[in-house]
């Protein structure tokens, strides 16, 4: 019988909120000469996430007070928590992948109880004396477009015989799920799968996701379910652009 795995996105997905924008307004980082290029650049697709995260993220460095503070008021979002006993209930391992800044992630996770099998970020954090460490976990030689290379940790996941559940709503989502035998989408990945006509649930919850988990878990464990995908590669990702060329 196929192993299902589930993989979600943290930012505006697992959250209600988009942690790493709150904080990037609330710092004032927004406001940056190089973060105002950086974020041009990156809305007419000169650049991806990468580009971004370097102008931006070093700019937290000497804030974790104001970090700790900040990420104390964002929320789960609704249903989240029963999604996740869910999952473990049914022994399905849950990967939280997130473009997004990796202290912050695993602060809120850990402030929430939640327990995931694996949280896959870009590796910037806080050290025990408040020191400042920035990178990126984008080692994936064939592209350099984002900050994380989701597609690249689905992709090892479908040749490890998972099948993947993709849970997301943003930009690198669409790049993320790419491999995803099923994707529940929200937000922007919602309009660029519907764009593209791939096949998708939307939810805006997690009870919504629950709701057809539950109904019909026997024909995911199966590979039956509805709207699974074969063969889908968002035509932008040029990471499996070049998978496909040297294939």
């Amino acid at each position: 019988m196929p192993k299902i795995a589930v993989v979600t996105d943290f930012d505006g997905t697992l959250m209600e909120q988009d942690v790493g924008d709150m904080l990037m307004e609330e710092l004032g980082v927004l406001n940056e000469k190089q973060v105002i290029e950086a974020s041009r650049l990156f809305r007419e697709k000169k650049v991806g996430s990468l580009a971004w995260i370097e102008a931006a993220y070093p700019l937290l460095a000497g804030q974790q007070e104001q970090v700790d503070r900040l990420i104390e008021s964002v929320n789960l979002r609704d249903g989240a928590r029963d999604f996740i006993d869910f999952c473990q209930q049914k022994d399905v391992p849950v990967t939280v992948l997130s473009d997004g800044m990796l202290y912050y992630i695993e602060q809120i996770l850990s402030r929430q109880q939640m327990k995931v099998n694996r949280i896959i970020g870009n590796p910037i954090q806080y050290s025990t004396d408040g020191e400042f460490q920035f990178g990126v976990q984008n080692t994936n030689a064939a592209c350099k477009w984002c900050g994380c290379c989701k597609a690249s940790v689905v992709k090892q996941l479908k040749e490890d015989g998972w099948l993947v559940i993709y849970i997301g709503d943003g930009s690198s989502d669409y790049y993320g799920s790419g491999f995803a035998d099923w994707i529940f989408a929200r937000g922007s990945l919602a309009r660029y799968l519907t764009e593209e006509g791939t096949n998708f649930y939307p939810f805006e919850t997690f009870h919504d996701i629950l709701s057809i988990l539950r109904l019909t878990w026997p024909s995911y464990l199966n590979g039956t379910a509805n709207r699974r995908l074969r063969g889908r590669f968002p035509a932008s990702c040029k990471f499996l652009e070049l998978e496909d060329k040297t294939s």
